[in-house]
């Protein structure tokens, strides 16, 4: 444990419960209640103080009821989420994961813009201040150091409700990659998922944008002629993401991969206002 956490958990341990979620991501919620809360991002991986990244903050979207409910440019969009009723904190690391992940894609690909940005300090530090009850997107851009060695930082998703939490402290997933001039096979599949009995509702191809270093690239279809799936190389200094342009309606979207192989992974949802006596 580095200096950091240990300073960390000094200033918080009387006022937060320190729950794990979002990957790796570490978040301490207070029990105040303001109008406004806040968010400190801490970038700290193993003995490295990761700082001069770069971050971007949205406000994605707000709760209605018991519902989630995606506002302004990310208005209408179909992430792949968990449960609704309940509280984000509820659902499971990985599904938060996931939409942080999915939601950053569409933010890069739609140019949206940002509510704010800045850059982590010598502490590898950054706070985002001043932020309403809402859903919140804030994702990091990929870090270079030297010639061989980069950061990338996982998105984080999530909720502020200022009845109940004003400050948050987050561990974003950081992953260090040496970077080197050979060539990889890289690879995208598309996957439906809950509609075994219901194929007739997947589309008959997809259009899947791809992005190099965060900058787009091409896009490409994909459908039961190329069997969902596409294979390229490129040499390993480079970062690459998909990104479906349209999600089949009825559809959600996440994405996984792991550097060289990508899944858009498309889940079947019944209609929110469709009878659940019809048959």
């Amino acid at each position: 444990m580095t200096t950091i956490h240990k300073k960390v958990g000094a200033v918080f341990c009387a006022l937060a419960v320190i729950l794990w979620c979002m990957a790796g991501t570490l978040v301490m919620l207070s029990a105040r209640a303001e109008d406004t809360g806040s968010l400190t991002i801490w970038c700290v991986k193993d003995d490295d103080i990761v700082s001069g990244m770069h971050w971007q903050i949205y406000r994605v979207g707000h709760r209605v009821d018991d519902d989630y409910v995606f506002e302004g440019d990310f208005a209408g969009y179909r992430a792949t989420l968990g449960d609704e009723t309940k509280p984000m904190l509820e659902w499971d690391a990985e599904t938060v994961a996931d939409a942080g992940e999915a939601l950053k894609k569409k933010a890069i690909a739609d140019k949206i813009k940002n509510r704010g940005e800045g850059y982590t300090n010598d502490s590898g530090e950054l706070t985002f201040s001043d932020l309403e009850s809402g859903l919140y997107l804030v994702w990091g851009d990929i870090l270079k150091v030297g010639d061989t060695k980069t950061y990338v930082p996982s998105a984080i998703f999530f909720e502020v409700n200022s009845e109940t939490e004003n400050v948050l402290s987050a561990y974003p997933k950081i992953i260090p990659r040496t970077l080197n001039e050979d060539v990889v096979n890289y690879s995208v599949r598309k996957v439906w998922l809950n509609d075994e009995y219901q194929i007739q509702n997947r589309a008959v191809s997809i259009v899947v944008e791809r992005y190099r270093d965060n900058e787009y690239y091409d896009q490409i279809t994909l459908s039961e002629a190329n069997d969902w799936t596409l294979e390229w190389q490129d040499d390993d200094t480079h970062e690459w993401f998909v990104y479906e342009k349209e999600i089949p309606e009825n559809y959600t979207v996440s994405y996984k991969d792991t550097h060289v192989q990508y899944l858009i992974i498309n889940t079947y949802e019944t209609p929110k206002d469709s009878d659940s006596s019809d048959k």
